[in-house]
Protein backbone atom coordinates (compact mmCIF):
# COMPACT_ATOMS: atom_id res chain seq x y z
CA UNK A 1 0.00 0.00 0.00
CA UNK A 2 1.32 3.50 -1.14
CA UNK A 3 -0.19 6.15 0.78
CA UNK A 4 -2.42 6.63 4.07
CA UNK A 5 -5.20 8.31 3.67
CA UNK A 6 -8.79 8.21 3.23
CA UNK A 7 -8.77 5.70 0.34
CA UNK A 8 -5.16 4.32 1.93
CA UNK A 9 -6.21 3.85 5.23
CA UNK A 10 -9.77 1.85 4.44
CA UNK A 11 -8.00 -0.32 2.09
CA UNK A 12 -5.85 -0.94 4.79
CA UNK A 13 -8.39 -1.82 7.33
CA UNK A 14 -10.11 -4.14 4.70
CA UNK A 15 -7.28 -5.97 3.67
CA UNK A 16 -5.69 -6.49 7.31
CA UNK A 17 -9.58 -7.93 8.26
CA UNK A 18 -9.68 -10.37 5.55
CA UNK A 19 -6.20 -11.27 6.78
CA UNK A 20 -3.69 -9.90 4.25
CA UNK A 21 -0.05 -9.39 5.30
CA UNK A 22 0.24 -5.43 4.17
CA UNK A 23 2.94 -3.22 4.31
CA UNK A 24 1.69 0.71 4.09
CA UNK A 25 4.23 3.22 2.84
CA UNK A 26 3.66 6.61 4.02
CA UNK A 27 6.26 9.58 2.93
CA UNK A 28 4.79 11.79 5.99
CA UNK A 29 5.38 11.70 9.89
CA UNK A 30 3.17 10.51 12.14
CA UNK A 31 1.44 13.46 14.10
CA UNK A 32 0.30 11.82 17.39
CA UNK A 33 -2.18 14.71 19.58
CA UNK A 34 -0.14 15.63 22.93
CA UNK A 35 -1.66 16.69 25.72
CA UNK A 36 -0.26 19.76 25.66
CA UNK A 37 -2.44 20.65 22.42
CA UNK A 38 1.11 21.48 20.70
CA UNK A 39 0.68 18.62 17.89
CA UNK A 40 0.77 21.40 14.91
CA UNK A 41 1.90 24.79 14.40
CA UNK A 42 -0.63 27.21 14.06
CA UNK A 43 -1.91 29.93 11.39
CA UNK A 44 -0.56 32.73 13.24
CA UNK A 45 2.75 31.24 14.12
CA UNK A 46 3.53 28.54 11.38
CA UNK A 47 7.11 26.80 11.12
CA UNK A 48 8.51 23.69 9.76
CA UNK A 49 5.25 21.22 10.79
CA UNK A 50 3.23 23.87 8.29
CA UNK A 51 4.99 22.65 4.97
CA UNK A 52 6.76 19.93 3.53
CA UNK A 53 10.45 21.03 2.93
CA UNK A 54 9.47 24.13 1.78
CA UNK A 55 10.81 27.38 2.83
CA UNK A 56 7.60 29.12 3.22
CA UNK A 57 4.29 28.06 4.19
CA UNK A 58 1.33 26.73 2.26
CA UNK A 59 -1.70 27.88 2.82
CA UNK A 60 -0.63 31.47 4.35
CA UNK A 61 -0.46 33.69 1.20
CA UNK A 62 -1.36 36.50 3.96
CA UNK A 63 2.29 35.64 5.45
CA UNK A 64 3.83 35.47 2.14
CA UNK A 65 7.18 36.85 3.29
CA UNK A 66 7.40 34.21 6.21
CA UNK A 67 10.37 32.07 6.08
CA UNK A 68 10.50 28.70 8.00
CA UNK A 69 13.02 25.87 8.64
CA UNK A 70 12.75 22.96 5.61
CA UNK A 71 10.96 19.86 7.68
CA UNK A 72 8.82 16.84 6.81
CA UNK A 73 5.62 19.26 7.26
CA UNK A 74 2.04 18.58 6.83
CA UNK A 75 1.40 20.10 3.43
CA UNK A 76 2.97 20.17 0.30
CA UNK A 77 2.62 22.80 -2.85
CA UNK A 78 2.59 21.05 -6.44
CA UNK A 79 4.00 23.87 -8.38
CA UNK A 80 1.77 22.48 -12.21
CA UNK A 81 2.11 24.80 -14.96
CA UNK A 82 -0.96 27.01 -14.60
CA UNK A 83 -1.84 25.76 -11.23
CA UNK A 84 -0.64 25.25 -7.92
CA UNK A 85 -2.24 22.33 -5.76
CA UNK A 86 -1.96 21.22 -2.08
CA UNK A 87 -1.61 17.77 -0.88
CA UNK A 88 -0.63 16.15 2.66
CA UNK A 89 2.02 13.96 4.11
CA UNK A 90 1.37 12.22 6.75
CA UNK A 91 0.26 9.07 8.53
CA UNK A 92 -3.73 9.72 7.52
CA UNK A 93 -2.98 11.44 4.69
CA UNK A 94 -4.90 14.61 3.51
CA UNK A 95 -7.47 13.77 6.48
CA UNK A 96 -4.96 15.15 8.82
CA UNK A 97 -4.63 18.48 7.21
CA UNK A 98 -8.35 18.56 5.15
CA UNK A 99 -11.05 21.13 6.58
CA UNK A 100 -13.27 18.28 7.61
CA UNK A 101 -16.39 18.51 5.30
CA UNK A 102 -18.05 15.44 4.53
CA UNK A 103 -20.53 15.97 1.55
CA UNK A 104 -22.48 13.77 0.29
CA UNK A 105 -23.20 14.54 -3.55
CA UNK A 106 -26.85 14.87 -5.44
CA UNK A 107 -28.01 12.82 -7.79
CA UNK A 108 -28.32 14.77 -10.82
CA UNK A 109 -24.57 16.31 -10.38
CA UNK A 110 -23.32 12.82 -9.36
CA UNK A 111 -24.85 11.44 -13.08
CA UNK A 112 -23.64 14.15 -14.70
CA UNK A 113 -19.68 13.20 -13.68
CA UNK A 114 -19.78 9.32 -12.92
CA UNK A 115 -20.20 6.43 -15.02
CA UNK A 116 -23.88 5.67 -15.71
CA UNK A 117 -22.86 2.02 -15.20
CA UNK A 118 -22.83 3.09 -11.08
CA UNK A 119 -25.66 2.76 -9.14
CA UNK A 120 -26.08 5.86 -6.78
CA UNK A 121 -28.86 4.54 -4.84
CA UNK A 122 -26.00 1.38 -3.78
CA UNK A 123 -23.00 4.45 -3.52
CA UNK A 124 -25.15 6.31 -0.90
CA UNK A 125 -26.85 3.99 0.85
CA UNK A 126 -24.13 1.64 1.50
CA UNK A 127 -20.93 2.72 0.80
CA UNK A 128 -21.30 6.74 1.99
CA UNK A 129 -23.14 5.77 5.21
CA UNK A 130 -20.56 3.11 5.74
CA UNK A 131 -17.54 5.58 5.68
CA UNK A 132 -19.91 8.47 7.35
CA UNK A 133 -20.66 6.04 10.33
CA UNK A 134 -16.75 5.03 10.38
CA UNK A 135 -15.68 9.02 10.27
CA UNK A 136 -18.11 9.59 12.94
CA UNK A 137 -19.59 12.53 10.70
CA UNK A 138 -22.42 14.76 12.15
CA UNK A 139 -23.78 18.30 11.26
CA UNK A 140 -22.95 21.24 13.61
CA UNK A 141 -25.06 21.05 16.57
CA UNK A 142 -27.20 23.77 17.72
CA UNK A 143 -26.07 24.45 20.81
CA UNK A 144 -22.34 25.38 19.33
CA UNK A 145 -23.99 26.81 15.91
CA UNK A 146 -25.84 29.63 18.66
CA UNK A 147 -22.35 30.12 20.66
CA UNK A 148 -20.77 33.59 20.12
CA UNK A 149 -18.11 32.49 18.39
CA UNK A 150 -20.31 30.94 15.60
CA UNK A 151 -21.47 34.60 14.75
CA UNK A 152 -19.80 33.39 11.20
CA UNK A 153 -22.05 30.84 10.84
CA UNK A 154 -24.80 32.55 12.20
CA UNK A 155 -24.36 35.19 9.32
CA UNK A 156 -24.08 32.96 6.48
CA UNK A 157 -27.15 31.51 7.32
CA UNK A 158 -29.12 34.75 7.47
CA UNK A 159 -26.84 35.89 4.37
CA UNK A 160 -28.20 32.44 2.40
CA UNK A 161 -32.27 33.23 3.31
CA UNK A 162 -31.58 36.73 2.27
CA UNK A 163 -30.81 35.71 -1.05
CA UNK A 164 -33.71 33.09 -1.09
CA UNK A 165 -31.56 30.17 -1.44
CA UNK A 166 -32.01 27.05 0.83
CA UNK A 167 -29.10 25.62 3.34
CA UNK A 168 -27.82 22.43 2.42
CA UNK A 169 -26.19 21.37 5.59
CA UNK A 170 -23.09 19.30 6.08
CA UNK A 171 -21.65 16.40 7.44
CA UNK A 172 -18.52 17.14 9.66
CA UNK A 173 -15.84 14.63 10.87
CA UNK A 174 -15.68 16.90 13.91
CA UNK A 175 -15.91 15.82 17.69
CA UNK A 176 -18.27 18.22 18.74
CA UNK A 177 -17.54 17.55 22.27
CA UNK A 178 -13.82 18.24 21.79
CA UNK A 179 -15.33 21.72 20.32
CA UNK A 180 -17.22 22.15 23.66
CA UNK A 181 -14.55 21.72 25.49
CA UNK A 182 -12.32 24.39 23.86
CA UNK A 183 -15.14 26.89 24.15
CA UNK A 184 -15.23 26.08 27.61
CA UNK A 185 -11.36 26.90 27.86
CA UNK A 186 -10.48 23.03 28.34
CA UNK A 187 -8.65 22.23 25.29
CA UNK A 188 -6.53 24.78 23.47
CA UNK A 189 -8.55 26.26 20.58
CA UNK A 190 -8.46 24.73 17.45
CA UNK A 191 -11.68 24.10 15.20
CA UNK A 192 -13.32 26.88 17.43
CA UNK A 193 -11.20 29.27 15.65
CA UNK A 194 -11.02 27.35 12.42
CA UNK A 195 -7.17 25.99 12.60
CA UNK A 196 -8.07 23.19 10.72
CA UNK A 197 -5.97 22.88 7.66
CA UNK A 198 -2.74 23.16 9.48
CA UNK A 199 -3.96 20.30 11.99
CA UNK A 200 -6.12 20.42 15.13
CA UNK A 201 -4.11 20.38 18.63
CA UNK A 202 -7.09 20.16 20.36
CA UNK A 203 -7.73 16.14 18.90
CA UNK A 204 -11.11 17.21 17.37
CA UNK A 205 -10.70 16.03 13.98
CA UNK A 206 -11.91 12.49 13.36
CA UNK A 207 -8.79 11.53 10.86
CA UNK A 208 -8.27 8.46 9.84
CA UNK A 209 -5.14 7.44 11.69
CA UNK A 210 -7.50 7.42 14.64
CA UNK A 211 -9.90 4.78 13.69
CA UNK A 212 -9.90 3.00 9.91
CA UNK A 213 -5.70 2.95 10.51
CA UNK A 214 -5.27 2.24 13.91
CA UNK A 215 -8.18 -0.47 13.22
CA UNK A 216 -5.69 -1.71 10.76
CA UNK A 217 -2.98 -1.73 12.83
CA UNK A 218 -4.86 -3.69 15.38
CA UNK A 219 -5.63 -6.54 13.07
CA UNK A 220 -1.72 -7.65 13.71
CA UNK A 221 -1.76 -7.58 9.84
CA UNK A 222 -1.04 -4.58 8.91
CA UNK A 223 2.25 -2.32 9.11
CA UNK A 224 2.55 1.08 8.72
CA UNK A 225 5.72 2.66 7.60
CA UNK A 226 6.25 6.43 8.25
CA UNK A 227 9.07 8.44 6.90
CA UNK A 228 9.20 6.16 3.48
CA UNK A 229 8.92 7.62 0.35
CA UNK A 230 8.53 5.34 -2.67
CA UNK A 231 10.59 6.52 -5.67
CA UNK A 232 9.84 3.93 -8.43
CA UNK A 233 7.36 1.06 -9.35
CA UNK A 234 8.33 -1.73 -11.72
CA UNK A 235 7.32 -4.88 -12.90
CA UNK A 236 8.77 -8.00 -11.02
CA UNK A 237 7.48 -11.89 -12.39
CA UNK A 238 3.83 -12.09 -11.04
CA UNK A 239 4.00 -9.04 -8.50
CA UNK A 240 5.90 -5.79 -8.21
CA UNK A 241 9.07 -4.44 -6.81
CA UNK A 242 9.09 -1.02 -4.55
CA UNK A 243 11.89 1.31 -4.45
CA UNK A 244 11.54 3.22 -0.85
CA UNK A 245 13.56 5.87 0.80
CA UNK A 246 13.55 5.96 4.20
CA UNK A 247 14.18 9.41 5.32
CA UNK A 248 14.64 11.14 8.70
CA UNK A 249 11.92 14.44 9.46
CA UNK A 250 15.11 17.13 8.44
CA UNK A 251 14.96 14.87 4.66
CA UNK A 252 18.26 12.98 5.40
CA UNK A 253 18.05 9.75 3.35
CA UNK A 254 18.52 6.70 6.49
CA UNK A 255 18.33 3.59 4.23
CA UNK A 256 16.55 2.24 0.59
CA UNK A 257 14.80 -0.46 0.11
CA UNK A 258 12.93 -2.86 -2.67
CA UNK A 259 10.16 -4.12 -1.24
CA UNK A 260 8.65 -7.18 -2.96
CA UNK A 261 4.58 -7.08 -3.15
CA UNK A 262 2.07 -9.74 -4.65
CA UNK A 263 -0.77 -7.06 -4.61
CA UNK A 264 -0.29 -3.38 -4.93
CA UNK A 265 -2.87 -0.81 -3.69
CA UNK A 266 -1.81 3.06 -5.11
CA UNK A 267 -3.07 5.80 -2.48
CA UNK A 268 -1.04 8.70 -2.89
CA UNK A 269 -3.20 11.27 -4.09
CA UNK A 270 -4.76 12.52 -6.67
CA UNK A 271 -0.71 13.71 -7.95
CA UNK A 272 1.02 11.37 -6.46
CA UNK A 273 -0.22 7.96 -7.53
CA UNK A 274 -0.92 9.02 -11.30
CA UNK A 275 2.73 10.83 -11.43
CA UNK A 276 4.56 7.31 -10.11
CA UNK A 277 2.62 4.92 -12.80
CA UNK A 278 3.34 8.25 -15.16
CA UNK A 279 7.14 7.23 -14.73
CA UNK A 280 7.04 3.86 -14.49
CA UNK A 281 5.44 4.01 -17.49
CA UNK A 282 7.58 6.18 -19.62
CA UNK A 283 10.69 4.02 -18.53
CA UNK A 284 9.04 0.79 -19.32
CA UNK A 285 8.77 -0.27 -15.85
CA UNK A 286 4.98 -0.66 -15.81
CA UNK A 287 4.62 -1.56 -19.82
CA UNK A 288 1.08 -2.66 -20.02
CA UNK A 289 -0.74 0.73 -18.15
CA UNK A 290 -3.08 2.22 -20.98
CA UNK A 291 -2.82 6.17 -22.75
CA UNK A 292 -5.59 7.23 -20.38
CA UNK A 293 -2.85 6.82 -17.30
CA UNK A 294 -2.25 10.88 -16.06
CA UNK A 295 -5.07 12.41 -17.95
CA UNK A 296 -8.39 13.45 -16.51
CA UNK A 297 -7.14 15.94 -13.98
CA UNK A 298 -9.32 18.19 -12.73
CA UNK A 299 -9.47 20.77 -9.82
CA UNK A 300 -13.26 19.72 -8.83
CA UNK A 301 -14.08 23.32 -9.87
CA UNK A 302 -12.29 25.06 -7.08
CA UNK A 303 -12.81 28.60 -6.47
CA UNK A 304 -12.35 30.69 -3.92
CA UNK A 305 -13.44 33.88 -3.09
CA UNK A 306 -13.94 36.65 -0.49
CA UNK A 307 -15.98 39.19 0.83
CA UNK A 308 -14.93 42.15 2.28
CA UNK A 309 -16.59 44.97 4.41
CA UNK A 310 -19.66 43.04 4.93
CA UNK A 311 -22.49 44.92 7.15
CA UNK A 312 -23.56 41.99 9.01
CA UNK A 313 -20.58 41.16 10.98
CA UNK A 314 -18.55 37.68 10.49
CA UNK A 315 -16.91 37.58 13.98
CA UNK A 316 -13.14 38.33 14.58
CA UNK A 317 -12.39 34.77 14.60
CA UNK A 318 -14.51 32.21 12.77
CA UNK A 319 -15.62 29.20 14.55
CA UNK A 320 -15.50 26.39 12.43
CA UNK A 321 -15.25 24.73 9.53
CA UNK A 322 -18.37 25.66 8.34
CA UNK A 323 -21.86 24.99 8.32
CA UNK A 324 -24.01 24.40 5.13
CA UNK A 325 -23.93 25.37 1.18
CA UNK A 326 -26.45 26.35 -1.67
CA UNK A 327 -26.99 25.37 -5.05
CA UNK A 328 -28.17 27.32 -7.86
CA UNK A 329 -29.09 25.35 -11.17
CA UNK A 330 -30.24 28.47 -13.45
CA UNK A 331 -26.73 29.06 -15.34
CA UNK A 332 -26.43 27.88 -18.42
CA UNK A 333 -23.26 26.39 -18.14
CA UNK A 334 -24.05 23.92 -15.56
CA UNK A 335 -25.20 24.16 -11.80
CA UNK A 336 -22.73 25.60 -9.16
CA UNK A 337 -22.56 25.17 -5.54
CA UNK A 338 -21.26 27.52 -2.95
CA UNK A 339 -20.07 27.01 0.89
CA UNK A 340 -19.21 29.33 3.57
CA UNK A 341 -15.81 28.74 5.19
CA UNK A 342 -14.22 29.90 8.17
CA UNK A 343 -10.99 31.71 7.94
CA UNK A 344 -8.08 30.48 10.60
CA UNK A 345 -6.75 33.91 12.67
CA UNK A 346 -3.64 34.90 10.33
CA UNK A 347 -1.32 37.92 11.13
CA UNK A 348 -3.73 39.10 13.83
CA UNK A 349 -5.96 40.53 11.10
CA UNK A 350 -9.45 41.85 12.19
CA UNK A 351 -12.15 39.57 10.42
CA UNK A 352 -14.95 41.34 11.91
CA UNK A 353 -16.13 42.10 8.14
CA UNK A 354 -14.40 40.18 6.08
CA UNK A 355 -15.85 36.30 5.22
CA UNK A 356 -14.62 33.54 2.42
CA UNK A 357 -16.32 30.91 0.49
CA UNK A 358 -15.59 27.90 -1.98
CA UNK A 359 -17.60 27.76 -5.32
CA UNK A 360 -17.68 24.11 -6.70
CA UNK A 361 -18.90 23.29 -9.95
CA UNK A 362 -18.16 20.90 -12.96
CA UNK A 363 -15.45 23.17 -15.45
CA UNK A 364 -15.73 21.08 -18.19
CA UNK A 365 -11.92 21.00 -19.04
CA UNK A 366 -9.59 19.10 -17.29
CA UNK A 367 -5.42 19.26 -17.58
CA UNK A 368 -3.01 16.01 -17.06
CA UNK A 369 -0.23 14.90 -15.20
CA UNK A 370 2.67 14.09 -17.92
CA UNK A 371 6.22 13.08 -17.96
CA UNK A 372 8.93 15.63 -19.12
CA UNK A 373 11.75 14.04 -20.41
CA UNK A 374 14.07 16.97 -20.05
CA UNK A 375 12.90 16.90 -16.28
CA UNK A 376 13.25 13.29 -15.82
CA UNK A 377 10.02 13.51 -13.98
CA UNK A 378 6.20 13.85 -14.01
CA UNK A 379 4.43 17.42 -14.29
CA UNK A 380 1.19 18.69 -13.63
CA UNK A 381 -0.09 20.43 -16.69
CA UNK A 382 -3.56 22.32 -16.33
CA UNK A 383 -3.24 25.52 -18.71
CA UNK A 384 -6.73 27.78 -17.81
CA UNK A 385 -6.69 31.33 -17.19
CA UNK A 386 -8.97 33.45 -15.31
CA UNK A 387 -11.22 33.88 -17.69
CA UNK A 388 -12.42 30.34 -18.56
CA UNK A 389 -16.06 29.64 -18.53
CA UNK A 390 -15.64 27.87 -15.13
CA UNK A 391 -13.86 30.86 -13.71
CA UNK A 392 -16.92 32.82 -15.23
CA UNK A 393 -19.46 30.99 -13.45
CA UNK A 394 -18.22 31.53 -10.06
CA UNK A 395 -18.01 34.83 -10.38
CA UNK A 396 -21.31 35.03 -11.27
CA UNK A 397 -22.51 33.11 -8.76
CA UNK A 398 -20.88 35.00 -6.14
CA UNK A 399 -22.24 38.08 -7.91
CA UNK A 400 -25.72 36.55 -8.16
CA UNK A 401 -25.61 35.60 -4.14
CA UNK A 402 -24.19 39.27 -3.03
CA UNK A 403 -26.90 40.93 -4.82
CA UNK A 404 -30.09 39.11 -4.14
CA UNK A 405 -29.31 39.33 -0.57
CA UNK A 406 -28.92 42.97 -1.61
CA UNK A 407 -32.57 43.51 -3.22
CA UNK A 408 -33.65 41.44 0.14
CA UNK A 409 -32.11 44.28 2.70
CA UNK A 410 -32.25 47.42 0.30
CA UNK A 411 -28.88 47.94 0.72
CA UNK A 412 -25.68 46.81 0.14
CA UNK A 413 -25.36 44.31 2.91
CA UNK A 414 -23.10 41.54 1.68
CA UNK A 415 -19.60 43.72 1.39
CA UNK A 416 -17.14 43.68 -2.10
CA UNK A 417 -16.78 40.07 -3.69
CA UNK A 418 -12.76 39.66 -4.55
CA UNK A 419 -10.61 36.75 -5.66
CA UNK A 420 -7.05 38.13 -6.31
CA UNK A 421 -5.37 35.55 -7.65
CA UNK A 422 -1.84 36.39 -6.82
CA UNK A 423 -2.88 35.87 -3.16
CA UNK A 424 -4.06 32.49 -3.55
CA UNK A 425 -7.75 32.66 -4.35
CA UNK A 426 -9.75 32.23 -7.32
CA UNK A 427 -8.92 29.36 -9.54
CA UNK A 428 -5.27 29.65 -9.60
CA UNK A 429 -5.14 27.33 -6.24
CA UNK A 430 -6.85 23.83 -6.08
CA UNK A 431 -7.44 22.26 -2.70
CA UNK A 432 -9.27 19.21 -3.98
CA UNK A 433 -7.35 18.19 -7.03
CA UNK A 434 -9.22 14.35 -8.41
CA UNK A 435 -8.52 12.21 -11.45
CA UNK A 436 -5.48 11.14 -13.21
CA UNK A 437 -6.42 7.66 -12.77
CA UNK A 438 -10.19 8.31 -13.58
CA UNK A 439 -12.66 4.76 -13.05
CA UNK A 440 -13.67 3.60 -16.69
CA UNK A 441 -10.77 4.78 -18.04
CA UNK A 442 -6.96 4.46 -16.60
CA UNK A 443 -9.25 1.98 -14.07
CA UNK A 444 -11.83 -0.49 -13.99
CA UNK A 445 -15.14 0.44 -12.45
CA UNK A 446 -13.95 -0.98 -9.38
CA UNK A 447 -10.47 0.68 -9.10
CA UNK A 448 -8.43 -2.27 -11.20
CA UNK A 449 -5.68 -0.58 -13.01
CA UNK A 450 -6.20 -1.80 -16.73
CA UNK A 451 -3.25 -3.65 -18.11
CA UNK A 452 -3.15 -5.69 -14.45
CA UNK A 453 -4.86 -7.86 -12.40
CA UNK A 454 -3.04 -7.12 -8.88
CA UNK A 455 -2.77 -3.24 -9.07
CA UNK A 456 -5.45 -1.27 -7.56
CA UNK A 457 -6.10 2.84 -6.92
CA UNK A 458 -7.85 3.50 -4.17
CA UNK A 459 -7.77 7.38 -3.96
CA UNK A 460 -8.97 10.39 -5.35
CA UNK A 461 -7.30 9.95 -8.36
CA UNK A 462 -9.77 7.14 -9.61
CA UNK A 463 -12.75 10.64 -9.42
CA UNK A 464 -13.08 12.10 -12.74
CA UNK A 465 -11.69 15.63 -12.27
CA UNK A 466 -15.12 16.25 -9.74
CA UNK A 467 -16.71 15.33 -6.73
CA UNK A 468 -20.15 16.74 -7.81
CA UNK A 469 -20.22 19.98 -6.47
CA UNK A 470 -19.27 19.12 -3.01
CA UNK A 471 -15.94 18.93 -1.06
CA UNK A 472 -14.22 14.98 -2.04
CA UNK A 473 -13.28 13.04 0.72
CA UNK A 474 -16.49 11.60 1.86
CA UNK A 475 -16.96 10.15 -2.30
CA UNK A 476 -13.16 9.39 -2.03
CA UNK A 477 -14.00 7.46 1.18
CA UNK A 478 -16.92 5.55 -0.66
CA UNK A 479 -15.16 4.57 -3.15
CA UNK A 480 -12.36 2.89 -1.67
CA UNK A 481 -15.47 1.03 0.59
CA UNK A 482 -16.97 -0.32 -2.55
CA UNK A 483 -13.49 -1.21 -4.56
CA UNK A 484 -12.28 -3.09 -1.36
CA UNK A 485 -15.67 -5.05 -1.62
CA UNK A 486 -15.20 -5.96 -5.02
CA UNK A 487 -11.77 -6.67 -4.10
CA UNK A 488 -12.45 -9.10 -1.49
CA UNK A 489 -15.45 -10.72 -3.32
CA UNK A 490 -13.25 -12.12 -6.08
Amino acid sequence: MIGSGFGGAIAAYRLGTAGFTTTVLERGRRWPITAAGDTFCTSTNPDGRAAWFSDSPVLSPLQAGTRIPRYAGLLEAIHGNGLVTQYAAAVGGGSVAFGGFLGTPRRRDFEAAFPKELDYNELVSVYYARALKNLRGSRLPDDILAHPSYIGCQSWLRDVADAGYEPHFFDFCIDWDIVRAELAGERVPSVSIAELNLGVNSGAKNSVDGNYLAWAEQTGNVTVRPLHEVTEIRESGEGFTVAVREIDEFGATLSTKQLSADYLFMAAGSYHTPALLVEAKAKGQLRNLNEHVGQGYGTNGDFLATRVNTRRPYGRTNGGPGVALIYDDTHPGGSVSMAWQAVPPVGGIDLSNLTTHLVLMDPHHRGSIDYNRDLGRAELNYRFGEDNEADLRAKWMVGKFKQLADDRNGFAANGIPAWPREAGFGSYSAYHGLGGMVLGKACDLDGTVRGYRNLFVVDGSLLPGTAGLVNPALTVAAFAERCMDKFLAR
